[in-house]
């Protein structure tokens, strides 16, 4: 079982580049205007599809709960070095929806944002400062 997630790309080899160095891994397909990951951890199938404009909304986000702390960190490696990364925001000491965690927010050459984290406790509310509460736990 997988989730399938489909998202449109203005420039393919940008977007191959990126999700291979996020990934650690090669495409799984890769055809004119389209490829995709099919990854069993996570277990989820990314298709990319080559389009004039990719749209992303503003609030639009992805998100990968990583199981614990030492693959966070194996992942939060490659996401700060993913190639083509428009922006690279460490989140640590989080406390949102209800949850505190180490985040890692990526955007993709094309505006998408990917939300990696790790849960480390509870938090009694749904979201707060984000950067008085990474400021907190230093």
């Amino acid at each position: 079982m997988r989730v399938h997630i489909s998202l449109p790309v203005t420039d393919l080899a940008k977007s191959q580049a990126f999700y291979s160095s996020l990934f650690g891994v090669p495409a799984s397909k890769v055809k004119t205007g389209y490829l995709n990951f099919r990854l069993n951890e996570p277990a989820i199938h990314l298709a990319l599809m080559q389009q004039e404009t990719a749209m992303p909304h503003p609030q639009q986000h992805f998100g990968i709960e990583l199981p614990d702390s030492e693959v966070f960190a194996a992942w939060e490696q490659r996401g700060m070095k993913a190639e083509g990364a428009r922006a690279i925001e460490p989140e640590p000491n989080a406390n949102c929806c209800y949850a505190r965690a180490n985040k890692l927010w990526l955007t993709d050459p094309d505006g998408h944002r990917w939300e990696l984290w790790h849960r480390t406790g509870e938090f009694d509310g749904i979201d707060e400062d984000r950067k008085q509460s990474a400021s907190a736990g230093s």
